[in-house]
């Protein structure tokens, strides 16, 4: 039996799946008035016609032929016919289609509700984890229900910076003279949208502790059989973190032109005024003849100009005494220093320093073996790393090793047998066999 194709099978019947503009606009009309009830084809009709009004098509000689052809086409995905009541109904797929766009077109950015949303999954997982309950079973109950919400609420800060992308374009080529203000209503905005960036991404904080249980779980050596779900859920935590730096960076970039220009404008706008202002001295202005000397006389309109003022304005500067007298000595602290504390701080550092480079010593030697020879047995890598580190080094080089492997998903390939290898060594410890082989 073949593989599914999803792109050859959605080419043979795309235009059944997503509704063109036109019909699309129907379905949607037809669902915000009727939703799941029943409702007639002279419904239908008149929807039709106000669409297609609303679009700027007029009514034509063939509407009767256009209106058949397209009730008969959403017949096919999207509407059922009751033949006997002579009504129309929604099919679950076009009710499904019109529900998830009403929810995209409404939907609120809300920090609180992630940051709640968040709180439970750490909760449920440490319960999971403390009942020693299967870990899949927090994924379908738990992780999968929230997984669109979490999603929807960067997608919508994300369309908020298109759409102030969208009018800063329309603003720049547009003539109206209230463009300035537009343009700062729109950095105004883009400021707001980046202070709620910043925001949902502190509610995101807590995925970094729910990191840390999924890699409780992996050096517990528990984590066998849901190597690929805890391997999903950190790089959606590790996408989302990056998918909201990258608004945050998109702002940073939009906002200087903005800036820029503002200040072209005003600056281009004073030297247009200025321009039309001697213009207007030029052509309205008259010379007139007092005795020998001539001098130019200005519009009615226009006082004198003062070219400088010969009026010294004196100015009393009070100076309070506590300004001028001297100032009290301040009592210096005296800083000290505890040598206990500080060596603790700085073995904990040194540790933390050395566990690191030996993860990436393990983990660049695992790779070179796997380019050198294109396969590496990693059950025995496991266990040789083990041999001569920690079992927190060899169970952290492991997850570096399967966490790097995504990105040469197209170069490797990784088979795991569930039968477990124990050590000689170390009792107690087993792992599967896993092997790792270039394409």
């Amino acid at each position: 039996m073949d593989s599914f194709n999803l792109y050859r099978e959605a080419k043979e019947q795309y235009e059944k799946l997503i509704p063109e503009k036109n019909d699309g606009l129907i379905l949607l009309s037809l669902y915000a008035k009727y939703k799941d009830k029943d409702f007639t084809e002279e419904n239908i009709i008149s929807t039709i016609s106000k669409v297609f009004k609303d679009q700027g098509n007029e009514s034509s000689r063939t509407e009767y032929n256009r209106n058949n052809t397209i009730i008969l086409r959403l017949q096919e995905s999207f509407l059922w016919r009751n033949a006997s009541k002579k009504t129309y109904q929604f099919k679950k797929y076009g009710l499904e289609l019109c529900q998830n766009i009403e929810k995209r077109l409404i939907e609120k950015y809300n920090p609180a509700k992630i940051k709640r949303f968040f709180a439970e999954l750490h909760k449920s997982l440490t319960e999971n984890i403390e009942k020693n309950r299967d870990f899949n079973e927090w994924i379908e109950d738990h992780f999968e229900i929230r997984l669109p919400e979490l999603t929807s609420q960067i997608e919508i800060l994300d369309q908020q910076v298109n759409e102030s992308v969208k009018d800063f374009k329309t603003g720049i080529n547009s003539e109206d003279q209230g463009i300035l203000d537009v343009l700062k209503g729109i950095e105004i905005r883009l400021e707001v949208i980046k202070e709620q960036a910043s925001e949902l991404r502190n509610a995101f904080q807590i995925s970094y502790d729910i990191d840390d249980l999924l890699i409780g779980i992996l050096e517990e050596n528990k984590g066998q059989n849901n190597i690929s779900n805890i391997h999903r859920v950190q790089n959606f935590h590790d996408n989302s973190r990056s998918q909201l730096e990258q608004v945050s960076k998109r702002i940073e970039k939009i906002k200087p032109r903005i800036r820029e220009f503002i200040y072209d404008f005003n600056k281009k706008n004073f030297d247009r005024k200025t321009n039309n202002f001697i213009d207007y001295l030029l052509k309205k202005s008259v010379v007139v003849r007092e005795g020998s000397l001539k001098r130019i006389q200005l519009p009615d309109n226009l006082s004198g100009l003062t070219i400088k003022s010969a009026t010294h304005s004196l100015k009393f500067n009070v100076i309070p005494i506590r300004e001028i007298s001297t100032k009290l000595p301040i009592e210096v602290t005296e800083r000290k220093v505890d040598p206990v504390k500080r060596k603790e701080l700085l073995d904990k550092t040194l540790k933390w320093k050395r566990d690191k480079e030996r993860i990436w010593y393990w983990t660049n030697l695992a790779f070179e073996e796997l380019e050198a020879q294109g396969y590496l047995d990693f059950t025995p890598f496991f266990f040789k790393v083990l041999e001569e580190d920690q079992l927190t080094i060899a169970v952290k080089t492991a997850h570096n090793i399967i966490r790097k492997n995504p990105t040469y998903r197209n170069r490797f390939n990784v088979a795991i047998k569930k039968e477990p290898v124990y050590d000689t060594t170390k009792k107690g410890i087993s792992l599967w066999q896993m092997t790792i082989q270039k394409k």
